[in-house]
């Protein structure tokens, strides 16, 4: 075999390879497309440009006034079985830690209870946050009920904080297997 048909072959291989490796990634919601949470309470939520120089894609503005969320109900995109784990990136602009914050998720069961419920408290530090949150085998709020994220009843960003408004900037929520 010629050394010209080996070296195709093997490249041949490995860009079959790579393809074959690449992680399944989902857009859980296109910001850059201008797509913004339908469940919003106690949060003013806009598409804000503040970070693009920085980052090179928009963000959701929340700012939320006491407790409150912003997220989505009954989503389009709402079957996450498939996948491990869910990504986002959170700016604080504050030069203080948030720690009244949370990322939650309702799953597949009809109802709004703590056996359908998974609650992650997360601090903020100062600037930049990048969060990867396990999907698979949840324990949901009652300690003891697996999170079934087959589809979801809701997902959404939240404040806890029964005295203090919260800015954050989100970015970039996705899923990968």
């Amino acid at each position: 075999m010629s050394s010209k048909k080996i070296f195709f072959a093997v490249m041949a291989i490995a860009l079959a390879l790579s393809f074959g490796a690449q992680a399944k990634k989902l857009t859980v919601l296109s910001i850059n497309k201008g797509e913004t949470p339908d469940d919003i309470q106690n949060c003013e939520c806009t598409i804000s440009e503040d970070n693009v120089e920085k980052t090179g894609d928009f963000s959701l503005l929340l700012k939320f006034t006491k407790v409150g969320w912003a997220g989505v109900d009954k989503p389009k995109k709402g079957a996450w079985n498939t996948y491990k784990k869910v990504y986002f990136n959170v700016f604080n602009p504050s030069d203080k830690p948030v720690e009244d914050f949370g990322f939650m998720i309702k799953g597949a069961k009809m109802t709004d209870t703590p056996e359908n419920r998974k609650d992650w408290m997360l601090t903020l530090k100062p600037g930049k946050n990048e969060f990867s949150l396990d999907l698979k085998g949840q324990i949901c709020n009652d300690g003891k009920s697996t999170l079934d994220v087959s589809r979801l009843l809701r997902w959404c960003f939240w404040s806890h904080s029964k005295t203090a408004d919260i800015t954050v900037y989100v970015q970039k929520i996705w899923l990968e297997e």
